[in-house]
């Protein structure tokens, strides 16, 4: 199971010997699934920009913090639910498979609120998200990203950053949809047919993929081509140390050759 930001690429920029490590790993015929807490776009977004780098991808390979809510959605909501949005069209697109979305006219009908990532937050979203909240709408997040990385190393906000506004305003902790916690994990296990300790989660953020890993119970590699690098790895607690690491994607084949033979 791979990252996506800062292990299969960063920003637009493909990551060193992705494509031929995901390559062989098809031709072994081994199960794959990208994650990605990014909340922004769609599962066939994602499809699309691996294939324009020359990934093979298929749009149920991929597992989004958006797509993740919209599946905790339907299973604690099946007769659907009414929620406001704070986030892009990704996560509106995947929600409105589910459930209806209201505006800020509807707070008051607001059963949830769901808080991604969104590169136009203002202070009028903030109010009224804490509004329907203080009203009694259940607080989600779909990730605490505080950043993520973009093309030429550049670090932005991330989702997580929205979501502390509105937790510091309302004095409310949502529930967290993505990576540290395992949900993204087990909507995996819930939804294909493998076994928790077939399961390798491949990661560059050590306090997100790593501990999600851990939450899991499933093994971990931390890849060195995001935002750790080579000094921090060598400096992690316990609780963030990872099974394996390696400098980028490629030294993944050694793991496989030493668990699963060619």
């Amino acid at each position: 199971m791979f990252d996506l930001d800062g292990v299969i690429y960063r920003g637009d920029e493909l990551l060193p010997r992705v494509v031929e490590t995901l390559a062989d790993i098809r031709r072994r015929k081994i199960f794959m699934r990208f994650m990605t807490n990014n909340s922004t776009r769609t599962r066939k977004f994602y499809c699309e920009k691996m294939r324009r780098m020359g990934i093979d991808a298929w749009e149920d390979e991929i597992v989004s913090s958006s797509y993740a809510a919209a599946w905790y959605l339907r299973k604690n909501a099946p007769s659907g639910a009414k929620v406001f949005i704070v986030g892009e069209d990704g996560l509106r697109d995947e929600l409105l498979a589910v459930c209806d979305i209201v505006d800020e006219k509807q707070l008051q009908q607001a059963e949830y609120v769901v808080v991604g990532l969104d590169r136009e937050f203002n202070y009028k979203k903030l109010a009224n998200a804490m509004s329907a909240i203080l009203m009694g709408a259940k607080f989600i997040a779909t990730n605490l990203d505080p950043d993520f990385p973009a093309s030429g190393g550049r670090l932005l906000p991330g989702g997580g950053a929205i979501v502390a506004a509105l937790e510091m305003a309302t004095g409310v902790k949502p529930l967290v949809i993505g990576k540290p916690e395992p949900l993204m994990m087990e909507l995996v296990l819930d939804t294909a047919d493998v076994k928790r300790e077939e399961i390798l989660l491949i990661g560059d953020r050590a306090a997100t993929d790593i501990v999600a890993g851990k939450r899991a119970g499933v093994e971990t590699c931390l890849v060195l081509t995001g935002v750790t690098t080579p000094q921090e790895a060598k400096m992690l607690p316990p609780e963030l140390t990872p099974d394996c690491v390696v400098n980028d994607l490629g030294g993944v084949l050694n793991i496989l050759d030493e668990t699963c033979g060619n």
